[in-house]
């Protein structure tokens, strides 16, 4: 990969990783998916939206190809694109108390419900901590995501607008631990692995 590493340093760099494709994408979702603190770029943001676009396509798609009932319909949020249960899946539990994941008739999961569920329980922190870094290099504290609980369909699209747009250079703060980003007096980390806010240089003349 010449002067851009290998796929592991990509992988694993602290600093949000600019115009990555999608196997250094993925990865860092899930090498960087229990971090609050840090950044994460537009293309790491991106790569993941996709790749759950897919899933959601199996999950839903396949059982009702295969003449299965309708259990599963899909959101999509700033948290991520998602498969969502159209049942209530009665998982375990007996007489009076059980435990389940949905909403609707209660229904016992069949094999392929399974790894779909699991699929959303794995991937529900490492999507909370995307967003979160994404918003950081906006320069925005995570608590913006508090706008998609209590706001709505507004907080949506304030959230949605913020994490499409451009990074700004003060996102670097974030890179620090999660209650150093909210001191100013504290020494900025260097901006080593994020070039998508340098000044290019001058071209030269020639005479």
């Amino acid at each position: 990969m010449g002067d851009r590493g290998t796929f592991r340093q990509q992988a694993l760099a602290r600093g949000p990783q600019r115009d990555v494709g999608p196997l250094v994408a993925w990865a860092r979702f899930w090498t960087q998916g229990w971090r609050f603190s840090g950044r994460a770029s537009r293309s790491e943001f991106a790569w993941p939206m996709v790749f759950e676009l897919i899933v959601v396509v199996l999950a839903v798609g396949i059982p009702v190809w295969s003449g299965t009932p309708w259990r599963w319909t899909w959101y999509a949020d700033p948290f991520g694109i998602m498969p969502s249960p159209a049942v209530y899946f009665h998982l375990w539990g007996s007489g009076n108390w059980w435990w389940g994941y949905g909403d609707g008739a209660d229904v016992p999961p069949r094999a392929w419900d399974l790894p779909v569920i699991a699929w959303v329980a794995v991937t529900a922190i490492p999507r909370w901590t995307l967003l979160v870094r994404r918003l950081h290099d906006r320069d925005h504290t995570g608590l913006w995501v508090l706008l998609l609980a209590f706001t709505g369909p507004i907080g949506w699209l304030v959230v949605s607008a913020m994490v499409v747009r451009r990074p700004r250079a003060a996102g670097v703060r974030f890179d620090r631990t999660l209650w150093d980003a909210y001191k100013p007096s504290a020494t900025l980390p260097p901006e080593s692995q994020d070039t998508a806010t340098a000044t290019p240089a001058a071209p030269s003349s020639t005479t």
